[in-house]
């Protein structure tokens, strides 16, 4: 018998979870919902709904799982309509066939790991050969083969994290549902798990919903990030264009750390390759022109907001040769570390600049800035989205 939990699968568009319409509002009656008519499908991947705290993306996680009945909408898991309002459908959550990683790991503390990951099978009454098998298997494709006789107490963080993934792989489950698995684990051992979390659920092709409100965590573990505010979804792409194209004010404020300038667009061209923008110009703090793309939508003579990462702004006190700059006080500077937070102002507008150590400032400048300063935004660093 082949084991799902640890067969090689291969990943593809084909949407395994269809979440329709869905709201769920805690309050009956109240003009606030938890979440509110939001719309995805997951295929073969790891999809992870991420955004600020309270925003709907647990509230979502548990209305898949069968945890929350929502008040409209449908889900689809597998082919299955396992939550449909308008049909009179709700699928308990055990007939789902799904796998959940709970936040606090919620691992028995006097049953030894072969016993915390064999629970789930004994309650489906599942021989005795094929459970020492399959919990065999999982354990050693999590890494955890010879911990069988441990209790979770003898466990680092993060070897009880893979514990409790190995439990809800071991009964083959169709999607893997995780709700902030690693956020019980302090810095260094997080980001260690995290990067063999994210190889495991790629060997195993196990499709996935994934919950987290760290950026890092996010764009490490997705195919596809869900961004979520006040129980909507602001933008569902791939983190490098959820990252360099934002689609609105707030994914561009909220991901990475932005600088958003007002600015208007000057001129208006050809379209630009991916035939979503228009390349063209744009003028920000005064007069400065860019070169660059921005949403067809956007006209001539509209106001619009450029953005642009804190990291991605040339900051020197020398001018810089290209042209294309802008003269700033620099008001205040922040060591780091690993990198220098410099505030500057021009004119009415101030930008934070975040420079490394081999910037063309010198250690001199960084300690103590004096004289003149230039800033310079390329038009490949930025990204423009409509005014709100």
């Amino acid at each position: 018998m082949q084991t799902v939990a640890i067969q090689q699968q291969t990943r593809g568009s084909e949407p395994i979870i269809k979440v329709t319409n869905l709201t769920k509002k805690f309050v009956k009656g109240s003009n606030i919902a938890a979440i509110d008519h939001i719309s995805f499908e997951v295929g073969r991947e790891v999809v992870t709904l991420f955004g600020p705290s309270g925003c709907g993306k647990t509230t979502t996680l548990r209305c898949i799982a069968g945890l929350e009945k929502p008040d409209e909408g449908e889900i689809v898991i597998d082919g299955k309509v396992v939550t449909s309002i308008e049909k009179g459908i709700f699928v308990p959550p055990e007939k789902r066939n799904i796998g959940l990683v709970f936040q606090s790991y919620a691992l028995w503390p006097h049953m030894k790991v072969y016993d915390n990951v064999a629970y789930g099978l004994r309650v489906r009454h599942t021989n005795k050969a094929d459970m020492r098998s399959r919990v065999n298997k999982v354990l050693e494709t999590v890494g955890l083969a010879g911990y069988e006789d441990r209790y979770p107490a003898q466990l680092s963080g993060g070897q009880q994290q893979r514990v409790a993934l190995a439990r809800s792989m071991v009964y083959e489950p169709k999607v893997l549902l995780l709700d902030e698995p690693l956020s019980n684990l302090d810095a260094k051992i997080r980001e260690r798990t995290r990067i063999e979390l994210k190889a495991l659920l790629t060997k195993i092709g196990i499709t996935s919903v994934y919950v987290t409100h760290d950026q890092e965590e996010a764009f490490l573990m997705s195919d596809k990030i869900v961004v979520m505010n006040e129980g909507k979804i602001m933008q569902q792409d791939t983190p490098y264009n959820v990252y360099h194209s934002p689609a609105n004010q707030f994914v561009a404020s909220f991901v990475g750390r932005s600088n958003l300038i007002p600015g208007m667009v000057v001129k208006k061209g050809s379209p630009a390759e991916n035939g979503r923008d228009s390349n063209g110009v744009v003028r920000i703090l005064g007069d400065y022109d860019i070169e660059c793309t921005f949403p067809s939508s956007l006209a001539e003579g509209q106001k619009c907001l450029v953005m642009v990462r804190s990291n991605e702004v040339g900051l020197s006190s020398q001018k810089p040769a290209i042209g294309g700059y802008k003269e700033c006080e620099v008001l205040a500077r922040e060591y780091k570390g690993a990198m220098t937070d410099h505030l500057v102002k021009i004119g009415d507008e101030t930008l934070m600049v975040s420079t490394h150590r081999f910037c063309d400032l010198n250690q001199a400048e960084i300690a103590s800035p004096s004289g003149k300063h230039y800033v310079l935004i390329r038009g490949e660093a930025v990204s423009v989205v409509p005014e709100q």
